[in-house]
């Protein structure tokens, strides 16, 4: 069996762009970047229509700002959790104080999917939260299967795929993932330090909860198109 364990060793020719100034970023060549930036990512997760929004900050920081932003707009949330990361939606939606359904999966296990279907037939939620990969058992889970359930049922797909984004196959548009989160150490493989909150073209006049300053949606989406 051969392991593959995130971050790798970062290529040097990408490692010495580290060692150049920092640009200043109040420029029409930094916004040209970010605004590449945004239609790589876009195209490499199968959502050619969608936003990105960059966050300096750690995957739970996305996480953090998806529900706060996002989540927080229902009532009947229902989450996957095969580990620590699955946890964690769990209790970021507790720290907002959102009533959620966990549905808990043995250690290092794939999902019963036909128990599942009865789970949220019966719960009904209107959002799914999830992980693409399970970082901390390395169990992948099939996002086909799930995505059959959530369009079936109407609910929204949300997958956290920080370790599995490159890695394995993800296609946005064909799965009616809603939102996706990444992040930049692991299959991008390069510095740790940004996350990325990429929303689907469904979301496109979407209102969002305004539940903080920095991760607020609507601004930062603002602030992307000011550009």
């Amino acid at each position: 069996m051969e392991s593959f364990v995130f971050p790798g060793n970062i290529e040097p020719e990408i490692s010495l762009i580290a060692s150049r100034p920092i640009p200043y970023m109040r420029t029409a060549a930094f916004s040209a970047v970010v605004k590449s930036s945004e239609q790589m990512l876009l195209h490499l997760i199968g959502c050619p229509t969608g936003k990105v929004i960059f966050y300096t900050a750690s995957g739970t920081g996305a996480m953090d700002a998806v529900v706060a932003n996002y989540v927080s707009r229902y009532k009947k949330i229902f989450i996957i959790s095969g580990g620590s990361f699955g946890d964690r939606w769990k209790n970021i939606c507790d720290y907002y104080n959102l009533s959620s359904t966990l549905y808990k999966i043995p250690f290092a296990k794939d999902i019963d999917y036909e128990d599942l279907e009865k789970k949220v037939a019966s719960e009904r939620p209107e959002i799914f939260l999830c992980q693409h990969h399970e970082t901390s058992t390395g169990q992948l889970f099939d996002l086909e299967k799930i995505s059959v359930l959530c369009k079936k049922y109407n609910v929204s797909l949300v997958v956290d795929a920080i370790s599995s984004f490159l890695a394995d196959p993800l296609n946005m548009a064909e799965l009616g993932i809603d939102i996706c989160i990444t992040s930049s150490q692991k299959g991008l493989n390069i510095a740790p330090g940004l996350s990325f909150v990429i929303l689907s073209d469904k979301l496109s006049s979407a209102s969002f909860n305004a539940n903080g300053y920095y991760f607020d949606f609507e601004e930062n989406l603002n602030n992307l198109q000011r550009g």
